[in-house]
């Protein structure tokens, strides 16, 4: 799924699965941002909130009420209290340790491997505690699709010159990769090894990230296993 100069807009991706493509500004460089909206049986779920124009908020009411706002992991945050003051009737799920790190969030749930979120039948849940981000992954199981914040990237010519000249030069670009620092925030090998096996038991056709291009492919989950086996030797 290729798009021209990121537009902010809702798209749809599949059946019950949307995003709103936007961006953020660090150094005073654009980068890529996308928030990808689940239809769930409690509402709708938004994962890695976005900031919201008023167009891309009447269209997310559109399509349903807002049950539950997810901050993916450690750094997806910049939005998340926007979102929630949107949406304030919505639970809130964020990793352990983000309340330390910036202060009190209303309504908000930890995620840990012992507390997953119920999201609905339609929808599993990961968490990846033994990594520095503590991210949370979610599988859609209708689609194929596996939504993640920042355990792979897929920059490509769309996207912002910062990011794709940042990411040529660590040797990340044109096909989907990680960077090589995240194999210094892993924790726990062991919880790599239960990612990979997690991923792989799911058929994922499709992987929607937080930065980059959304990458469709029929073995998708095998291609996402064999990133992280080479940037996690002997996990």
């Amino acid at each position: 799924m290729a798009m021209t100069n990121i537009p902010d807009s809702l798209v749809s991706i599949d059946e019950g699965l949307w995003c709103v493509e936007s961006h953020f500004t660090a150094l005073g460089c654009k980068g890529s941002l996308r928030m990808t909206i689940i239809a769930a049986g409690e509402g709708l779920s938004l994962y890695s909130p976005v900031h919201l124009e008023a167009e891309d908020l009447a269209a997310i009411r559109r399509l349903g009420d807002v049950g539950t706002i997810i901050a993916p992991n450690l750094y997806h945050h910049m939005f998340l209290r926007e979102a929630v003051g949107h949406f304030p009737q919505a639970r809130v799920l964020i990793p352990k340790g983000l309340e330390a790190k910036i202060g009190r969030i209303g309504r908000s749930q930890i995620v840990t491997p012992q507390a997953l979120p119920d999201l609905g039948g339609d929808i599993e849940s990961f968490s990846f505690s033994g990594h520095g981000l503590r991210e949370t992954l979610l599988f859609h199981k209708p689609t194929g699709t596996l939504i993640t914040a920042d355990m792979l990237y897929n920059y490509r010519e769309e996207h912002y010159l910062a990011e794709k000249t940042f990411f040529r030069l660590i040797g990340c670009y044109g096909k989907p990769g990680l960077a090589f620092y995240h194999r210094f925030a892993i924790q726990d090998k062991g919880n790599v090894r239960e990612l990979i096996r997690w991923v792989t038991a799911r058929g994922v056709r499709r992987i929607v990230m937080s930065h980059g291009r959304i990458f469709e492919h029929a073995d998708a989950g095998q291609i996402f296993a064999g990133i992280w086996e080479k940037h996690a030797p002997g996990s």
